[in-house]
């Protein structure tokens, strides 16, 4: 069977680990300065710190756990250890996706503009709304999570490693769930928030472009300026969902029976999803004014005269 090397493996994990916690502990870190001097954070700030905290937790836990497959393979080998592991990483991952969901449905509701009492009163009630749909979002991945302890076995039982102070033989194994469902149920869950990532970005361009066309030929003296944030609006989510999907595909492969423990596809898949805290945290930096513009104080790069461009994200 193909394996990825483990030095290679652990070097790419340490890396990826160190570049994503440096982008979600600058993104938690900028927003909580913020709310010590207004001691306010709006509900787009909330959601945002939502996200890159549960990434700050995935990444650090995929991390340990690829240093324990590779290097630890004694301390690894125990079943409550494994188990732990899944249970960890899934919640956790569960809790970032549905965190962007929702983060994807606060955009599509603050951006679309359809007539009706119904999206009025919800726009209205959005402040109030968010912590209760990111409560949800936590307590639903973790109640997805939690199953899969008392629910998975291994197909083949590792076998046991001689410890020698160096790194020893690969484990390989294939997890089988006892109901024959948990698998198909972890791709419900993230499927269902891949759909409703994927609508509400179509329905914000096709708002956007509505509006770009309607500006255009009505020849607004100002719409150059609305028409250039709303452009980075779009391209901000198209970049979230195009994201999504490959987080997504990565998962599919993750959790297919056929696919063992310890191959060099699995090996791939799991760098894929640990990279997926990273290029987070990227897309959410170059997609808010306040981040940027941090981030190029930092390294002494100077914004555009005026800089009025106002992203989605500042909603």
């Amino acid at each position: 069977m193909a394996e990825l090397n483990p030095p290679v493996a652990v070097t790419l994990h340490v890396l990826l680990a160190l570049l994503g916690l440096l982008g979600n502990t600058f993104i938690f870190l900028v927003h909580f300065l913020d709310w010590l001097k207004t001691r306010e954070l709006n509900p787009c700030d909330f959601i945002i710190n939502c996200i890159s905290l549960s990434n700050i937790f995935l990444q650090g836990t995929v991390l340990f756990n690829e240093i324990c497959f590779f290097l630890f393979t004694v301390f690894y080998s125990q079943d409550w250890v494994v188990k732990s592991m899944v249970v960890i990483m899934s919640s956790l991952a569960f809790c970032s996706l549905w965190s962007s969901t929702v983060l994807c449905f606060y955009y599509c509701v603050k951006i679309i503009n359809v007539n009706g009492a119904f999206i009025h009163k919800l726009k209205a009630k959005l402040p109030v709304l968010v912590p209760w749909m990111i409560t949800f979002s936590v307590g639903m991945s973790w109640a997805a999570g939690l199953p899969s302890y008392w629910d998975l076995y291994r197909e083949s039982p590792c076998p046991t490693a001689n410890y020698t102070g160096n790194i020893t033989s690969l484990i390989s194994f294939k997890f089988k769930s006892k109901c024959v469902c948990l698998f198909q149920m972890y791709m419900l869950v993230s499927g269902a928030a891949f759909l409703i990532i994927s609508f509400t970005a179509g329905a914000i361009i096709y708002s956007l472009c509505k509006h770009m066309i309607r500006m255009r030929r009505n020849n607004e003296g100002s719409g150059s300026g609305k028409i250039n944030s709303h452009l980075s609006a779009a391209k901000t989510v198209t970049s979230l969902l195009l994201l999504y999907l490959f987080f997504y595909g990565a998962l599919n492969i993750i959790f297919n029976d056929t696919t063992e423990v310890g191959s060099l596809i699995f090996s791939l898949c799991f760098l894929a999803v640990s990279g997926f805290p990273t290029l987070n945290s990227i897309v959410l930096i170059t997609g808010n004014r306040k981040l940027i513009n941090t981030c190029k104080k930092i390294f002494g790069i100077r914004s555009a005269a005026g800089n009025t461009e106002v992203t989605v994200t500042t909603y």
